[in-house]
């Protein structure tokens, strides 16, 4: 390490890292300087190396150098702590504390390079010094059986980590062996140490960028399988870094390592693709015309990838068979687009169309056509088979008697079900037999050939007539009721038996005044072919008088708990009216077809006496009181 002196250096070269737009080749010499767990390395013995420098297997002074895979504990008030270039894989570098004058710490001889051929000599460099002090500068020359050629880098600033610098030189004619050097020229003082590593050379010719037919952006295709298609593996050179009489060859990548492509030696090439699926990459190699068949003599262009893929197979299915005026479904396999075609013109580029209304045109053939990852693929054809339509006959309406049965009939079809199912011997039968207890539509579902049909039929159950009479009546002896009778149905007749002490017999509320207690029967009559009767009765029991109870104990004991009034419900419009001593109304009713309980809005009244007035509505009133007893 030099003493402290603050020296500005002033670089007369631009920036060692500009460079011409040109291509690497295949590595002629590499010098990594190995990797080890220990952090010294070896010195470097190869024979074809020297240095002015002295080898130390620790920490370097002035004018020595060493290989370790880190500066840890070196210098740590002024070194970066660092490891190589590719840090982390215990890489060594050769570590430099440069002298005050110009020295050849690096120099390296490497034999029988091609013939007029270019080449790039690179190193990575990196100032060691953490912050300013002198910088490294170094100078690069490389001497041929022609000439020298010489670069320099210029002052290796701080905090640019890791930086490449390289130089570029031609073979002459014969080729031969060329010497390399790396030559100290900063001053000596505090700092001016360097690492260096990963140090290689290589054959450096013209950019060649590879593509796929005339697109220069193509640089990955995709193909199938069974196309055949022929591609032009194409490629451009960088203008003004070109060989004189360039040579060229495409070499293939199938995952094994890159081959030559036998004859593959013009630019553009006709590739018939090949017919296994695979990832396949090409790239095109240049050198000058004799040195094609060098790997160290020779650039290459980045690779192109084909990819070839199998196609999936197409699949297609359709609903069949179809029954006439019903959709027809279509199916397809997955992909990008699609392209049906079928009879009667049809064409879709939908995956899954449906057909409505299927006539029979649209019965035959469907296939499509199905492009997936750019394969284009064929389905079979499906078939669609149109059926005839159903045509289904469940009969006339028709009318039955109440408890009749009827045979019901459906046609056109090998399958039937009958709904409702209420009142059918057999809801899965052309003809069951029905029994409805009241006026039923039943309809009939008809399956042929996966076709179906409905038909419909309504049975009107015919009940016959209805009678409705009175309840138990009484009746005051010597006074006259009316009885209620009422009838129902289609074209009836009515009459009531006996006809004794009745006004009418023929009339539905004939006036009667019975001496004795009787059964009065209304006859209800309906003609046609069911022949129903229908008959209903009232009984009247005659009193002798018309008896208002004046006590009644409503206390739920079931003896006397209600105001009963023999014969009062006899007479429908009748009033009854009860009132307390106070005159509040406490009862009313319209006829009395339910006894008072003694109580007045739900509520039980207290024991006591009561007022009533009960009118007949025939000219007679009644009042008087009643009373409640506990």
């Amino acid at each position: 390490m030099k003493s402290f002196t603050l020296t500005a250096i002033v670089c007369l070269l631009s920036a060692f890292a500009l460079r011409l737009q040109a291509q690497e080749g295949e590595p002629v010499f590499i010098e990594d300087f190995g990797s080890g767990t220990t952090q010294i390395g070896p010195q470097i013995g190869d024979k074809d190396f020297s240095t002015t420098y002295k080898y130390v297997p620790f920490q370097p002074f002035e004018g020595a150098y060493t290989i370790a895979n880190s500066t840890a504990g070196m210098y740590t008030p002024s070194w970066l702590q660092t490891g190589d270039h590719t840090s982390g894989k215990n890489g060594y570098m050769m570590i430099v504390d440069a002298t005050e004058k110009s020295d050849e710490f690096y120099k390296r001889t490497v034999k029988t390079l091609c013939p007029g051929t270019t080449y790039r000599f690179s190193v990575f460099l990196l100032n060691l010094m953490k912050a300013d002090g002198i910088k490294p500068n170094i100078t690069f020359s490389v001497t041929t059986s022609a000439n020298t050629t010489v670069k320099n880098t210029g002052p290796v600033n701080t905090g640019l980590g890791w930086q490449e610098y390289s130089i570029d030189f031609s073979t002459p004619a014969t080729g031969g062996d060329v010497v390399i050097k790396m030559t100290n020229n900063a001053a000596g003082g505090y700092g001016n140490d360097v690492a260096l590593d990963d140090i290689s050379l290589r054959p450096f010719g013209p950019v060649i960028d590879a593509y796929f037919n005339d697109d220069k952006t193509s640089s990955t295709v995709n193909g199938c399988a069974q196309a055949g298609q022929v591609y032009n593996l194409n490629a451009g050179l960088s203008s003004g870094t070109g060989y004189p009489n360039p040579a060229y060859q495409w070499q293939v990548n199938t995952g094994s390592g890159w081959q030559n492509m036998p004859g593959a030696t013009v630019i553009p090439y006709p590739l018939k693709q090949p017919s296994d699926a695979g990832i396949y990459q090409y790239r095109v190699l240049s050198a000058q015309l004799g040195n094609i068949g060098s790997a160290q003599c020779r650039v290459a262009s980045s690779p192109i990838t084909l990819n070839i893929i199998t196609p999936s197979p197409a699949s297609a299915t359709a609903s069949s068979p179809v029954c006439l005026g019903e959709n027809i479904y279509l199916t397809a396999s997955a992909g990008e687009s699609y392209s049906w075609t079928g009879p009667n013109g049809f064409t879709s580029n939908k995956q899954n169309p449906v057909i409505p209304n299927a006539s029979d045109a649209m019965a035959g053939q469907y296939q499509v056509t199905i492009i997936k990852n750019g394969c284009e693929t064929v389905s079979p054809a499906v078939s669609v088979a149109i059926n005839k339509p159903v045509i289904a006959s469940a009969g006339n309406d028709q009318t039955i008697c109440k408890g009749e049965s009827i045979t019901l009939h459906a046609t056109g079809g090998t399958t039937y079900r009958w709904f409702p199912a209420t009142g059918l011997s057999n809801p899965n039968i052309a003809n069951p037999e029905a029994s409805p207890n009241a006026t039923t539509t039943y309809t009939v579902n008809v399956t042929n050939n996966n076709c179906q049909a409905q038909s419909s039929v309504t049975l009107t159950v015919n009940n016959g007539p209805i009678a409705y009479a009175s309840a138990v009546a009484e009746v005051i002896k010597g006074e006259k009721i009316r009885l209620q009778g009422k009838a129902e149905g289609t074209n009836v007749t009515y009459y009531w038996t006996p006809d004794d002490d009745i006004s009418d017999s023929n009339t539905l509320t004939p006036i009667v005044s019975p001496t004795r207690d009787i059964t009065y029967v209304l006859h209800v009559l309906q003609p046609g072919s069911c022949k129903f009767e229908a008959t209903a009765s009232v009984s009247l029991k005659v009193v002798e008088g018309f008896t208002i109870p004046n006590t009644f104990t409503p206390n739920g004991d079931g003896v006397n708990d209600t105001w009963k009034i023999d014969a009062l419900n006899s007479y429908p419009n009748s009033t009854t009216q009860v009132f307390n001593r106070y005159g509040t109304l406490v009862f009313e009713t319209r006829g009395y077809p339910t006894p008072w309980d003694g109580t007045y809005n739900g509520n039980r009244l207290p024991s006591g006496t009561y007022y009533y007035k009960i009118d007949l509505k025939n000219g007679k009133v009644y009042s008087g009181w009643v009373q409640i007893i506990g």
